[in-house]
């Protein structure tokens, strides 16, 4: 009768080395990749009291919500918008917000939204308030604006000279010394930076352009369809359930 060979037990560190991989193994093949929200200063939609750290806002609150509801690990950083939409566009699971839907965007991102609504405004000299009533009245102005912003984009288009800067900080300060003649803005974040600047008393709203845009949050190509479909159905959900309704009137006063 023959023996049945014998092997030896692999035992020691290296086998526990080995099991302890093993057992990782489906976690990681089963672990979805923390997306990097990202967008810029503007009230109402997104902003921080402590120096992005913690972002929050009208558009920021859904976007937390719909994300928590989701059950996706993410980080949401604060930064210029030019920046914040490139890293967007070219880096896997990113997603920046507000961002409106235009043809040239459409291909470059899959959509959730809309998140928000937003008007466009021209900002200028008190004195010339009354004076401009249609966009036509200024073909022939400088006019300060956003890098990368949708609103600069359209004027570029229209035959308008924008001169764009990374902050609206400094289109606000150009206007306020003379060196721009008008500034483009969402409505209620160029209402709101005059207040906190305390230039009431010099700059102030002229016109609004294409009132109630449809904003989103657009996300990478890459970013698997079922996340982004997710994400879509937490946002319809949230809209169900009046939570985006509470969100929009805890801003609307502010």
């Amino acid at each position: 009768m023959s023996q049945r060979k014998q092997f030896p037990l692999w035992t020691g560190k290296p086998a526990l080395l080995l099991l302890f991989i093993l057992n990782l193994v489906p976690v990681a093949q089963g672990q979805e990749a923390k997306l990097l929200i990202t967008t810029e200063s503007s009230f109402p939609s997104s902003v921080s009291n402590d120096n992005g750290n913690t972002v929050f806002g009208q558009s920021a609150d859904k976007v937390h919500e719909i994300l928590k509801r989701s059950h996706i690990a993410y980080d949401m950083r604060l930064m210029s918008w030019n920046r914040a939409f490139e890293l967007a566009r070219n880096d896997a699971n990113t997603c920046v917000f507000a961002t409106a839907r235009t043809k040239d965007r459409e291909a470059h991102f899959k959509w959730i939204g809309p998140i928000s609504k937003g008007d466009w405004g021209i900002f200028g000299n008190r004195d010339k308030l009354g004076r401009i009533n249609r966009l036509e009245d200024i073909r022939d102005a400088n006019i300060g604006g956003i890098r990368g912003d949708v609103f600069s984009e359209y004027l570029v288009e229209k035959g308008y000279h924008v001169v764009t800067s990374s902050e609206n900080e400094i289109s606000l300060k150009n206007v306020e010394i003379g060196r721009l003649d008008y500034w483009s803005s969402d409505t209620r974040n160029g209402l709101n930076l005059i207040n906190r600047t305390h230039l009431n008393d010099k700059i102030v709203l002229l016109l609004t352009i294409q009132p109630s845009n449809d904003y989103f949050l657009a996300c990478n190509p890459q970013i698997n369809d079922e996340l982004i479909d997710r994400m879509r159905s937490k946002l319809l959900e949230i809209k169900a359930d009046g939570t985006d309704a509470k969100i929009e009137a805890k801003y609307l006063n502010h």
